[in-house]
């Protein structure tokens, strides 16, 4: 009975395991400050929405089905678009390197865009199976310099 409510109140649109390591290997490279706001923005995100494929992943948080929007924890830069990080993920096993472009706007961290297809490495995050892989993030723009 709780597994059937659960998986009827759980939040369906969650970050997946790939799109949390991505966006913890982002933070990183960023300043201590910069770092609490992006934590607490990645906490907020309830509102997932992949596109077909696996090229871009949009990120947000809502309530009640509508954006909502923390001034307290936005960035200083609310450039409309800014690219913040890139994270290369490197799986052991003659995978090719995925890059993922991380995002903000307005403020808030908004998107992670991949190049190429990134299911194989979504379908690779849910195996049992253990998998060496290595991340190295380079940051683009502080978001925490406005």
């Amino acid at each position: 009975m709780k597994s059937i409510l659960r998986s009827l109140f759980s939040r369906r649109n969650a970050l997946s395991d790939l799109e949390q390591l991505i966006l913890d290997e982002a933070k990183t490279c960023m300043s201590p400050e910069t770092a609490v706001l992006w934590q607490r923005q990645v906490d907020g995100i309830n509102d997932v929405q992949r596109a077909v494929g696996g090229g871009t992943v949009a990120l947000r948080r809502t309530v009640r089905g509508r954006p909502a929007v923390d001034d307290a924890i936005a960035f200083p830069n609310r450039e409309p678009v800014l690219e913040v990080a890139t994270v290369v993920l490197v799986v052991d096993g003659g995978f090719a390197p995925m890059k993922a472009l991380v995002s903000s706007s307005g403020g808030f961290l908004s998107c992670i865009s991949y190049e190429g297809n990134a299911a194989w490495l979504e379908q690779l995050s849910r195996m049992k199976q253990a998998f060496d892989v290595r991340l190295e993030a380079q940051l683009m723009t502080d978001p925490g310099v406005g």
